[in-house]
């Protein structure tokens, strides 16, 4: 997300925090890897009986929308276990076993991980064509000899997110230059012998709950009868139409302490009028210092619409950034539209805050998103950006249904009207 990293890395340097080295997101269809360095499969040139091919796969990723790494391997050797003569037993000759192991390696420019203390990757088998349940990583310093492993275990057909902590890589001593990321099938590593798995978003992390691309969250916008009163309080809203973006996979930056000091709710409707969405937070600090522009500094839900469909680029005026705070550096609520580059006339739309402002309800009009025809096929994601001075966690950013895409291009989940 390069727009949304520049954000990231402009608050979180002035914060003392930092945002994930990215190693790879395979999102765009490129020779080299996110941090500029070569990346490919290897695999023994004089054994032809085996391979490992790495192809970057643009219909199987992890979250909206980019694209995914596929390893198709095989470690099926005619070379092993083969009978060797010798001098003493020309009759019985012994047998030699060449072990055989291919995968998968990206290089890059050394590395400080000192203030990184995690290795973190997304990875699931195809369940078609079969899959290992289990392989090595290693890590290279380029200082010490020793190969640095690590054994991963556990894959399953679906996506998983595997953290490995950097001090399970024994003899991994140089964590200024780490500078070597590599996958290995082997026969002493693997459950099985050939198959096909899957990698996406391959980072050094500060914080366990970092993440790099966010999930896919199915969201329907439920029509309403009767319009609901936009007064902050959500009872009118059914439990049955709400998307919950707590866990861990939706922390786009920053760190929180728990679930009580940032986590969201939100639920969506409309009528012929005005699209509805409700938001419930927990939130231990409310704090925003910002206006305008800066509003998403500070505790700030923001809703992203494009009523042309998923795929947006960013700062376009056709599609819509909404940040409604429940206080800004006036001490009150605020609203501002970022592609727009102004505050929206209530008319247009508008969000009401609780009393204890943790609950909101917000309406944007349909004249505003350029007409009802958009529900067909429109865009859209949720953010709530937390913001403490007080609890040791000073920055923390839950996001779903965004990915960047390459060359300011960005996806959003859909939303799907009923």
């Amino acid at each position: 997300m390069k727009v949304l990293a520049f954000f990231s890395v402009t608050v979180l340097a002035s914060l003392g925090q930092s945002a994930p080295i990215l190693v790879d997101n395979f999102n765009e269809a490129r020779a080299t890897n996110n941090l500029g360095g070569a990346a490919g499969s290897w695999l023994d040139s004089q054994d032809k009986s085996i391979f490992c091919e790495a192809v970057r796969d643009a219909n199987v990723f992890l979250g909206v929308g980019g694209g995914g790494l596929r390893l198709d391997y095989n470690i099926e050797s005619g070379r092993e276990n083969v009978f060797i003569p010798t001098h003493h037993s020309v009759s019985f000759p012994a047998v030699k076993s060449n072990e055989a192991y291919n995968g998968y390696y990206s290089l890059f420019p050394p590395q400080d991980l000192t203030a990184y203390p995690y290795l973190v990757f997304w990875a699931k088998g195809d369940t078609e064509k079969g899959y290992t349940r289990s392989f090595k990583i290693e890590l290279s310093d380029g200082v010490s000899p020793q190969i640095k492993s690590v054994q991963v275990s556990g894959l399953s057909g679906e996506w998983q997110r595997f953290t490995i902590p950097l001090s399970s890589f024994e003899g991994l001593d140089q964590l200024s230059t780490v500078q070597k990321f590599v996958l290995v099938f082997s026969g002493d590593s693997v459950t099985r012998k050939t198959g096909t798995i899957y990698l996406d978003d391959i980072y050094f992390a500060e914080h366990l709950e970092q993440n790099v691309s966010l999930p896919d969250t199915p969201v329907t916008a439920v029509r309403r009868d009767q319009s609901p009163r936009v007064d902050g309080l959500l009872k009118e809203w059914p439990r049955s139409s709400w998307n919950d973006v707590s866990g861990a996979i939706y922390v786009e930056r920053g760190s929180r302490g728990n679930k009580a000091d940032a986590s969201a709710r939100y639920a969506v409707s409309w009528d012929d009028q005005w699209l509805y969405v409700a938001v419930a937070l927990k939130d231990n600090e409310i704090l925003n210092k910002g206006m305008g522009d800066d509003l998403w500094r500070g505790d700030c839900v923001e809703i992203y619409l494009n009523p042309r469909g998923q795929d947006m680029t960013w700062g376009d005026s056709r599609s819509f950034q909404l940040g409604f705070s429940p206080s800004s550096s006036a001490g009150n609520p605020a609203l501002w539209a970022w592609f727009q580059r102004r505050s929206p006339t209530k008319e247009e739309a508008y969000g009401i805050w609780s009393e204890d402002r943790k609950s909101l309800e917000v309406a944007v009009s349909w004249s505003f998103l350029g007409g009802a025809g958009s529900k067909t096929n429109m865009g859209y994601s949720f953010s709530f950006h937390d913001a403490d001075e007080k609890d040791g966690t000073p920055d923390c950013k839950l996001t779903s249904n965004f990915s960047g895409l390459g060359s300011n291009k960005f996806r959003l989940g859909k939303l799907v009207f009923r």
